[in-house]
């Protein structure tokens, strides 16, 4: 059954595991992952990851990912080795101005990419999402020489519909963006 929908916030899904990865809410215990992606040379342009790391500033970007959830904005959730309970990653829903369309975005960290985590919780997560009667669309924006991304998009079902021109702003420099969209008709009920 569809969980209660409210507009301006996502429900707390239920357990999203497919045996290799679980996706669930970000703890204290995740500090680790925080760190390492602040290091990355990509990951804090685009994200509210602090660059540079301290623990004050992780607990920082800890507490923002629960409060969107709490504040409507979206939900945020760690992607971890489902074996260990390891964060290697970060998957969100955003939600967009226009209604039943929702932003998704994500990110591995460093040391376990090229593993499928961020492709199975980008799958994981869009499916359920668009299971939720409000959502009818999910976007998400990727540079265009972000062949890592595409890669995920592409393998987690999203189509690419078209190149953004001078979209994206970045330290304050503009940036083309692909976007590419899943909707319920182009979905597997099976993640890959």
């Amino acid at each position: 059954m569809d969980p209660v929908y409210r507009p301006g916030v996502i429900p707390e899904p239920p357990e999203l595991s497919d045996g290799q990865v679980l996706l669930r809410s970000w703890t204290y215990c995740d500090l680790p992952c925080v760190e390492e992606a602040s290091r990355d040379p990509v990951i804090p342009t685009g994200t509210t990851v602090p660059s540079p790391f301290s623990e004050q500033a992780g607990l920082a970007f800890l507490e923002r990912q629960w409060q969107r959830s709490a504040s409507g904005e979206g939900l945020s959730l760690a992607i971890t080795e489902a074996g260990t309970d390891t964060a290697v990653g970060l998957v969100c829903l955003l939600h967009r101005q226009q209604p039943g369309v929702v932003g998704v975005g994500f990110w591995t960290v460093e040391s376990r990419r090229r593993r499928g985590f961020a492709r199975r919780g980008v799958s994981l997560l869009s499916r359920w999402a668009l299971g939720l009667s409000a959502v009818a669309r999910l976007e998400a924006l990727v540079e265009p020489d972000n062949e890592g991304s595409i890669r995920v998009l592409e393998g987690a079902g999203f189509r690419r519909e078209g190149l953004l021109q001078a979209y994206l702003d970045i330290h304050a420099t503009r940036a083309d963006a692909l976007l590419y969209s899943l909707i319920g008709e182009d979905v597997d009920p099976s993640p890959r």
